[in-house]
């Protein structure tokens, strides 16, 4: 995978103003906001075999466009070989090339939409209606030992839809290793969201999150990070 091209600078938001932005599909908001049942990660052990490794993510992307893009779309993707990126979906694809692990993309059957009010209006409905969008098939994940899970940060939680996947997929036995990309709230508890809702899993407690302000060092943290989990 060639080099991100090079993204303008991004001048911090205030905390005033931040507590209503999305960026990089990041929407932030108060760190207790989130009353989602939490549970417990711990140190794991990776195996290594990388036929038995999944790549699974959830990335809405504000735009499709590679040129001309408006403030909050550039925060939202990320270009690479002429192509518009999620910035989850970005990471995920440097993580399954460097551990050559499959991926899977958590789509909802409604999609949502690319205007960044409308999508921050319905992302935070979703949260609190305590929804559970329906989402689109998946891969079989009795195939695999190993989920990387990455997510942007909707309103200091995961996106809904990764409710639905978690919930709704038989997991008992998997290792979960989440990955995050966020605009300025950090990885706001939701390894421990993701321990409450994954029945039966493990979750790592050794998580992976990048700022969106910083995608052009994401490979490097990458590869640092899959090392340091002893891959």
């Amino acid at each position: 995978m060639s080099q991100p091209t090079a993204r303008r600078s991004f001048i911090a938001l205030s905390s005033a103003a931040a507590l209503a932005a999305i960026g990089g599909c990041s929407i932030l908001g108060r760190e207790d906001e989130s009353d989602t049942p939490r549970g417990k990660t711990s140190q794991v052990a990776v195996a290594t075999d990388s036929s038995r490794m999944i790549v699974v993510y959830f990335s809405v992307p504000e735009t499709d466009k590679t040129t001309g893009l408006t403030e909050e779309e550039e925060n939202s993707v990320i270009v690479v070989d002429g192509q518009a990126l999620g910035n989850t979906q970005y990471v995920a694809q440097l993580i399954a090339q460097d551990t050559r692990a499959q991926t899977a993309r958590i789509e909802t059957v409604e999609a949502y939409p690319l205007d960044h009010q409308q999508l921050i209006d319905k992302a935070r409905k979703e949260q609190d209606d305590k929804a559970r969008p329906q989402i689109q098939q998946l891969p079989d994940m009795s195939s695999y030992d190993t989920i990387f899970l990455g997510y942007p940060i909707w309103w200091s939680d995961i996106p809904m839809p990764l409710y639905t996947f978690l919930e709704q997929t038989d997991l008992k036995g998997k290792t979960i290793i989440p990955f995050s990309t966020h605009g300025g709230s950090g990885l706001s508890g939701t390894p421990e969201a993701i321990a409450g809702a994954a029945s039966g899993a493990t979750v790592s407690d050794h998580a992976l999150s990048i700022s969106r302000d910083q995608m052009d060092g994401a490979p490097q943290a990458v590869t640092s990070w899959l090392s340091e989990l002893g891959l």
